[in-house]
């Protein structure tokens, strides 16, 4: 290999070709008809290839262009051999290995002109940067801004849409504020549960026991949860995060955790294609239906694929809701 390229002169015995080999850098040296001269050690690793590949081929037959790239690439050379300093934009190539598989690496090139004794341009010296790397995290960053983006635009339209139903249902401007800021509080412990668990949905048993429990200071005697260990998708989990907030916001005020010996029931299962859920209020007197729709009401009539039956009894209410699990549960098959 070394005795193709004319790089081997130099001052003190100081062989140029011997020290390019040792260079973690790859490189490679095409003469005036695009014809491989040398390549040293780290172009040949990276590249899968052996020497005798690559030894006296025409680049273009070793790698495929289309036609819009090769003639950029091609005059790229023709203006190193013109004597500049030219560089190559990244681009994405595929690479066979010896094994038959294909890999697709991107690549940024820098043509340098090598100058004979007579001062002539005689070859090109094209040093190649790998930079897949640095592409698929700049990809990678691009996409999660996007969807950061997506997220906040969503989020901020719940908080607009729940801004306007506190307001269309509450009594006064103290009132309104006060729900409102108890709702947002809510929606921040669930947004920022879903950013520590990477956007996936959280488990049901999860989302009922931090409601209840910041509406209960932790009583747990007050309430039983049971049913299956199941995990939300990711919109169940935030519709259902504010369908539980306003049930449990609910049971303080007015249900069973506004009077002492009041006690909540929660339990669910998988009926026919559905997650069901029962919220049993018990142990209180007097219970009577609402006599104005309040916020859960609204959001209900706003998530039309819930089936929900209210049942106010004397001792406590009793809500089922039913969701086709195909859009509730999350799937990680």
């Amino acid at each position: 290999m070394a005795d193709t390229l004319p790089l081997t002169a130099g001052t003190g015995g100081f062989d140029l070709v011997q020290a390019a080999d040792q260079w973690i850098q790859p490189l490679m040296v095409l003469d005036r008809e695009f014809r491989f001269v040398y390549a040293n050690r780290a172009y040949l690793r990276i590249m899968g290839k052996a020497w005798k590949d690559l030894n006296a081929r025409y680049f273009f037959d070793v790698f495929y262009h289309e036609p819009k790239k090769r003639a950029e690439v091609e005059e790229a050379f023709r203006s190193t051999f013109d004597g500049e300093l030219t560089y190559l934009a990244e681009h994405p190539y595929e690479l066979e290995h010896p094994d038959g598989s294909i890999h697709v690496r991107t690549w940024q090139w820098v043509q340098k002109p090598f100058r004979g004794a007579e001062g002539i341009v005689t070859h090109i010296v094209q040093r190649c940067e790998d930079v897949t790397d640095r592409v698929e995290l700049k990809r990678q960053n691009e996409i999660m801004s996007n969807e950061l983006a997506h997220r906040i635009k969503n989020m901020f339209s719940v908080i607009m849409a729940t801004a306007r139903i506190s307001g269309s249902v509450a009594s006064d401007l103290d009132g309104f504020i006060d729900e409102f800021n108890d709702r947002l509080v809510s929606m921040s412990r669930v947004y920022s549960k879903l950013t520590t668990n990477d956007w996936y949905g959280l488990p049901l048993r999860h989302l009922l026991e931090e409601e209840i429990r910041a509406v209960t200071r932790r009583d747990d005697s007050r309430y039983c949860l049971s049913g299956p260990d199941i995990t939300l998708s990711l919109k169940s989990t935030k519709d259902g995060a504010l369908i539980i907030h306003e049930l449990a916001s609910n049971a303080s005020k007015y249900g069973c955790f506004s009077q002492p010996d009041g006690r909540l029931d929660v339990t669910w299962y998988i009926e026919d294609e559905h997650l069901v859920v029962v919220w049993e209020e018990s142990d209180l007197t007097g219970v009577r239906p609402p006599s104005r729709k309040g916020f859960g009401s609204i959001l209900f009539h706003m998530l039309p694929n819930l089936k929900v039956t209210r049942d106010f009894r004397d001792t406590g209410l009793v809500l089922t809701v039913r969701s086709p699990i195909s859009i509730s549960i999350f799937d990680d098959a």
